[in-house]
């Protein structure tokens, strides 16, 4: 029996890991994606009157960025599970 419990706590601890790093991942990416967004609206979006489209595309960078650090935990937990098998 202490085999079984020390195996489910080594995986519990294998798969908070996995998100704890995709916590920090996200954060950062979050915020490349902001910063990446919001220098690519002041570059493609200059003028006096175009304030929703530096809005979007600054949400478009940030999405990204959410996206991408989504995909990679999402990949990281699947490799380990496949690995716990």
């Amino acid at each position: 029996m202490a085999t079984s419990q020390s195996q489910s706590s080594s995986s519990e601890n294998v798969i908070s890991d996995i998100l704890k790093q995709g916590t920090e991942r996200g954060l950062m990416y979050v915020s490349a994606g902001l910063v990446c967004g919001g220098l690519a609206s002041i570059v493609l979006a200059r003028g006096g009157g175009s304030g929703a489209a530096r809005k979007v595309i600054t949400a478009f960078g940030t999405g990204v960025g959410a996206g991408a650090a989504w995909s990679r935990c999402s990949i990281d937990i699947e490799e380990a599970l496949k690995a716990m098998k």
